[in-house]
């Protein structure tokens, strides 16, 4: 059962504010259902801005943050033509705010001619003029854009937008609740890591590798402790040992012999049949390193049992194959395979 101070972070992802109907269905493309989901969605990357006092302290191809005022709206001759609003710095230096289709509309309500803005976006250079397309931000006083000078960058979804994932994220981190360190003390200390809800702030933060370390860490540890329930699970349960006599195996012609691997992984997978729990076993190789036969071998020990086997695949295409290779194999056993 699950305790009950983590039941904020499994609180569906429609209990922050601003999830609609309209919001929850990008996010489920996303996979973000809870508020776990979006605790845990980090940034892809982040944007680094510097501000400035002047366009002539910055350099093309620079992420800016600079205080503008709005000379001139100019609109498109045309319909699909940009629409650019003129602005200039301290010094007299004149940038064109380039805007393409309905984001005309927010350029008019946010850049009032005659009015100072501090503007956020990358400063490049159309023919001899400076331009800044589609802001990044745009505000009244400095302050508004302090926390844009770093600002993550989050995988989207149609009909989501950065400021509404990051306002979602924030919201998801507020709710972190205060666990005990699980980590073991000497590990911790000796790594040098946040504490688990600091490590996840701080990665919605900023490039922090130290964070995302911890975060690393324990997702392996994670799926360690996972898989050891699971192997716990089935050592409680109860199966059929099985024991062959090798009287099939023996039968087999095959037209190579088995390398050193095959046959350990043979031995091992036999050892495991005739034990009494049920065997969870993952064989691990590349293509055409003889995988098959070893499966071959481990089905040959069932039924030299008084048992049956079968071979899923997970396709038509490499059923048919199986079972052709497979048959041609057993020919000299005398065994029945069928293809199902």
């Amino acid at each position: 059962m699950r305790p009950e101070v983590l039941n904020p972070l499994f609180a569906e992802s429609d209990t922050l504010e601003g999830v609609g109907p309209k919001v929850k269905k990008p996010l489920e493309k996303l996979g973000l259902t809870r508020v776990r989901d979006l605790a845990y969605h980090l940034p892809d990357r982040f944007v680094t801005r510097r501000p400035v006092e002047n366009l002539d302290q910055a350099s093309v191809g620079e992420q800016v943050v600079v205080p503008l005022t709005v000379v001139e709206h100019r609109a498109p001759r045309s319909g699909r033509g940009p629409y650019n609003v003129l602005a200039q710095d301290a010094l007299g230096n004149v940038a064109s705010l380039t805007y393409f289709g309905k984001a005309s509309y927010t350029a008019r309500k946010q850049l009032p001619v005659g009015e100072r803005r501090w503007v956020a976006g990358r400063l490049d250079q159309y023919g001899q003029m400076l331009q800044i397309v589609h802001p990044d931000h745009v505000a009244e006083e400095s302050s508004g854009l302090l926390a844009t000078l770093n600002e993550p960058i989050y995988s989207l979804s149609e009909g989501l937008t950065q400021p509404k994932v990051a306002g979602l994220t924030a919201q998801a981190l507020a709710r972190l609740p205060e666990l005990p360190e699980w980590i073991e003390p000497t590990h911790f200390q000796r790594s040098k890591w946040p504490a688990w809800a600091d490590a996840l702030k701080l990665a919605h933060k900023g490039e922090h590798p130290a964070a995302r370390d911890r975060l690393a860490y324990d997702e392996l540890l994670a799926n360690s402790l996972a898989l050891a329930l699971v192997k716990a699970d089935n050592r409680k349960r109860r199966g059929q040992p099985l024991r062959g006599d090798g009287h099939l195996r023996a039968k087999l012609e095959l037209p190579f012999p088995l390398t050193g691997a095959q046959r350990r992984s043979i031995g091992e997978i036999e050892s495991d049949l005739v034990q009494d729990t049920p065997m969870l076993r993952l064989l691990q190789g590349d293509v055409g390193s003889g995988k098959t036969v070893v499966a071959l071998e481990a089905m040959l020990v069932a039924v030299e049992a008084g048992a049956q086997a079968a071979l899923l695949a997970p396709t038509e295409i490499l059923a048919r194959q199986h079972f052709e290779t497979l048959r041609r194999m057993l020919a000299p056993t005398g065994s029945c395979f069928l293809a199902v």
